[in-house]
């Protein structure tokens, strides 16, 4: 064990017993991240719900990233001292990934560690489907420090996927609940989608009268720490073949710290909103995604728009971290390999509608807008009685 994990997780355990000697764990609930300055996705959801609740429920939130940085030291170490009086005192605790502080105590009596992920359905392995790949941790990692333990409630999207989690998380099936739907997805229904919609569409007015597409791609690189933008698409080749009729909205994956340098020559066509807070807002202005192996493709085959695939490393991603299903025949949209290809595709605009509409129906139990209000009275409520 490093001594910078040893250290971490000496100081959650002080924490932790900080947080017992001040009693027995309260009604609140903890919503916490350790990937990204704030929350989003499901716990921006179930916060705001939880917000508008009368009573008014007590919430904390916990939210910090990897960083080498001395400051990002400080924050990570007071971060880990947090968790562990929370952890503690908390009766509802809620995550959405990795999160290394709730697998370093052993639970109070009355206290529900609820893991909610923060993508929908089973597309990339992660995990203990990845011990020694080069994106996971090894066996003799989690022989020190068992991984996503400590779990009492799981999300899914569909129970069709419990299988692929339960394997991931190294937990029993009767841990995984589909029934509530995914928080996150509810910013894609009613009111809250064409206000959204509105405030992006104000933002980014190169979008007005084109054919918008997304590209978001993910991450390459072993971890958070080191993750890197593809560079394999052509922009420029892209803007030859599209014409004045397309704009590209680029999204680089939060985890990448580095800004795509974009040349005059590409303004008018290309939009950088890799700081836009929230992929589901840039998907409301989108009339195609275009994406490698990122799980945004299960929120966006809600919407029933068209997606792509570019992806010309597949096999060198297959083999660094592979997939839980076969990628060519499971994703839905076509593959390429070229920038030129995918012109093509996009300017011939032969869109297959009917697998996205397949690929959505398989992936969600229930999606109507009403996730978080679920999940509160479902899970959250009954855990602080």
């Amino acid at each position: 064990m490093s001594p910078r994990l040893a250290a971490r997780l000496a100081l959650v355990r002080l924490g932790f017993l900080v947080g017992r000697l001040a009693g027995p764990p309260r009604r609140r609930v903890v919503l916490a991240t350790s990937h990204a300055r704030r929350l989003g996705g499901n716990l921006a959801a179930v916060r705001a719900e939880l917000a508008g609740r009368s009573p008014r429920i007590p919430v904390a939130t916990i939210a910090f990233e990897p960083s080498t940085s001395l400051r990002g030291l400080v924050t990570a170490a007071l971060a880990s001292i947090r968790s562990g009086y929370h952890l503690a005192g908390a009766r509802a605790f809620v995550v959405d990934d990795y999160f290394l502080p709730m697998y370093a105590v052993r639970p109070r009596s009355r206290t529900t560690f609820v893991q909610v992920w923060h993508a929908s359905g089973a597309f990339k392995k992660f995990g203990y489907s990845v011990l020694d790949k080069g994106f996971g941790q090894t066996e003799a990692d989690v022989a020190q420090l068992p991984i996503h333990t400590n779990y009492d409630y799981c999300l899914v999207s569909s129970m069709r996927f419990a299988p692929a989690y339960a394997e991931a998380f190294n937990q029993p099936l009767e841990r995984f609940h589909a029934s509530t739907g995914v928080p996150r997805t509810d910013q894609l229904f009613g009111e809250r989608r064409h206000t959204a919609e509105a405030a992006v569409r104000a933002a980014y007015p190169a979008i007005a009268g084109k054919r918008t597409v997304l590209y978001a791609p993910t991450f390459r690189g072993e971890s958070a720490l080191v993750a890197r933008q593809p560079v394999e698409l052509d922009l420029h080749g892209l803007r030859a073949a599209l014409g004045q009729d397309h704009v590209l909205l680029l999204r680089q994956h939060p985890f990448v710290r580095r800004s795509t340098v974009l040349g005059p020559d590409l303004e008018g066509f290309v939009v950088d909103v890799s700081d836009h807070p929230d992929i589901h807002d840039l998907m409301l202005v989108s009339d195609v995604l275009v994406t490698d192996y990122s799980s945004a493709i299960y929120e966006y085959s809600l919407l029933g728009r068209p997606m792509a695939f570019f992806a010309p490393d597949l096999a060198d991603y297959e083999g660094e971290r592979g997939f839980y299903f076969d990628y060519r025949s499971g994703v839905p949209g076509p593959v390429f390999d070229t920038t030129a290809e995918l012109a093509a595709w996009l300017r011939a605009a032969d869109f297959d509608l009917d697998r996205v509409a397949r690929f959505r129906d398989d992936a969600f139990e229930i999606a109507d807008g009403q996730s978080s209000r679920r999940f509160v009275d479902e899970v959250l409520l009954p855990a602080l009685e």
